[in-house]
C-alpha cells in the first residue's frame, strides 16, 4: 500500500455505522465545524467528539424518518440568516469561518446543505411534536415547584409569586414535554436502528444511557 492510500485510510476510516451506512471520520470533522454544539468548559477533546458523533446519529436517524414524509426544503431566506448566524458565532469564537470550513474539508455547497439539512430536521421536529407538547394549568404549577422555585432559591433569589410568572411557566413547561416527547422517540429510533460505534469514544455524560456497540442485529 502505498504512504498516500495508508494517510488515506486513516483520515477517513470509520466512525460509526447507521443500518449499515457509514458515518466517516470526515463526515464527523464536517459536522463539528457547522454543528451548534461547542465544547464545554473543560471537556476534553474525545468527548467532545463523541458528543457531537452521538448528535450526528441523532440527526442521521430524525433526517431519515422526516423525508419519508417528503417535506418541502427550507426557504432560501431562512437558510441565509442560519449561515450568516454560523459564521457569526465563529467569528464571535475568534475563528475565520472559511478557514474553519476549509479545514473540515466543506464546500460552500456542503456548508449550506449541512444548514438545509439541520434546518428541515428542526422543522420536521417542531411540527411532529408541538402540538402533543400542551401545558396546561397542572404542569406550569409543577414547572413552578420542581423547577422554578428550586432555582431561584439555590441562586439565592426569592422566587417571584406564581401568578405573576405564570405565562413564563407554561412555556417552560411546554417546552421541557417537548424535549421529553423528543427523547422518548429518539431512545426508539434508536432501539430500532443498527448502531455501531467504530472507534471507542469515552462516555458521553447527561444522555439516557444506552449502548453503542451493535444494536438489533
Amino acid at each position: 500500500m502505498s504512504a498516500s492510500l495508508a494517510q488515506g485510510s486513516i483520515v477517513d476510516r470509520i466512525a460509526a455505522t447507521v443500518d449499515d451506512v457509514a458515518i466517516a471520520e470526515s463526515d464527523l470533522r464536517k459536522a463539528m465545524a457547522t454543528s451548534p454544539l461547542r465544547p464545554a468548559a473543560g471537556e476534553s477533546p474525545e468527548v467532545y467528539r463523541a458528543r457531537v458523533l452521538e448528535a450526528l446519529i441523532d440527526q442521521r436517524l430524525s433526517y431519515d424518518d422526516a423525508i419519508r414524509f417528503g417535506p418541502a426544503g427550507p426557504d432560501a431566506a431562512l437558510v441565509e440568516d442560519a449561515l450568516t448566524k454560523l459564521k457569526a458565532r465563529l467569528r464571535s469564537e475568534g475563528r475565520d469561518p472559511e478557514k474553519e470550513f476549509a479545514a473540515a474539508g466543506l464546500t460552500p455547497e456542503e456548508v449550506r446543505a449541512s444548514v438545509e439539512r439541520q434546518l428541515l430536521v428542526q422543522r420536521y421536529l417542531q411540527d411532529r411534536f408541538r402540538p402533543v407538547a400542551f401545558a396546561d394549568e397542572g404542569r406550569a404549577r409543577q414547572e413552578y415547584e420542581k423547577f422554578y422555585v428550586p432555582e431561584r432559591q439555590s441562586a439565592g433569589q426569592a422566587p417571584e409569586p406564581y401568578e405573576k410568572v405564570q405565562e413564563e411557566m407554561r412555556r417552560r413547561a411546554q417546552q421541557r414535554a417537548y424535549e421529553d416527547e423528543l427523547e422518548k422517540w429518539m431512545k426508539e429510533l434508536r432501539e430500532k436502528a443498527r448502531i455501531v460505534i467504530v472507534r471507542a469514544s469515552p462516555a458521553v455524560p447527561n444522555r439516557t444511557p444506552t449502548p453503542l456497540s451493535t444494536r438489533n442485529p
